[in-house]
């Protein structure tokens, strides 16, 4: 997969998890449990992602390169409740919480930290605004994210079948990539890889 699509989907998917609520915030509270998630929470169902404007020619060219996209929340919950909870690599801090927006600063063992501003914009949109920094070096996003009813599989990415993605798609090739995981997460990869190949049918 190009370093552009790699890009492109890693802070989409970040921005994801993080609105599936699974992660833990301060206290050990769910970031479910913020006011803009009360009325429509937006873990479940397909979620279409829309990169709305970025100071990272990487991204642009990747979603460009891309096409539609969806996050299936419901796969990406998932994904977060089998990750190890006793040593986690990222900590969310809530630094506001109120009913139309949410402000969460996110701190990982890398080196890297992001801050995003959720706003509720519909029952049915919600646009991220995020800033990730690693190495001294930030880059800022906007995405939105428009939901688009029930997921069509089991992948947590999921292409519209005329998109350039699908287009450009090799599974044998990706899939020889989970190989050269460890054997932990190469069950988890591979599955991953085919629920997207099959989104393209």
């Amino acid at each position: 997969m190009p370093t552009t699509l790699r890009s492109f989907l890693s802070y989409c998917l970040l921005c994801g998890l993080l609105l599936t609520g699974a992660a833990q915030a301060q206290g050990n509270a769910p970031l479910s449990e913020l006011k803009l998630f009360k009325t429509q929470p937006p873990g479940q169902g397909l979620w279409r992602m829309e990169l709305i404007s970025s100071d990272d020619p990487r991204m642009t060219l990747g979603a460009a390169a891309m096409g539609q996209a969806a996050l299936c929340m419901d796969v990406a919950k998932q994904v977060s409740k089998n990750t190890p909870a006793d040593n986690p690599q990222c900590t969310p801090k809530i630094l506001r919480n109120t009913d139309t927006q949410a402000e969460v600063e996110v701190s990982c063992k890398d080196g890297t930290s992001s801050r995003m501003l959720m706003t509720r914009e519909s029952e049915k949109s919600y646009l991220m605004d995020t800033t990730i920094s690693k190495d001294g070096q930030p880059r800022n996003f906007k995405v939105r994210y428009t939901h688009a009813g029930a997921c069509k599989g089991d992948a947590m990415v999921q292409f519209d079948k005329n998109s350039p993605m699908c287009k450009q798609m090799d599974p044998t090739r990706m899939l020889a990539g989970c190989a050269r995981l460890p054997e932990a997460s190469r069950a988890a990869c591979e599955q991953q890889i085919k629920g997207m190949a099959a989104s393209c049918q």
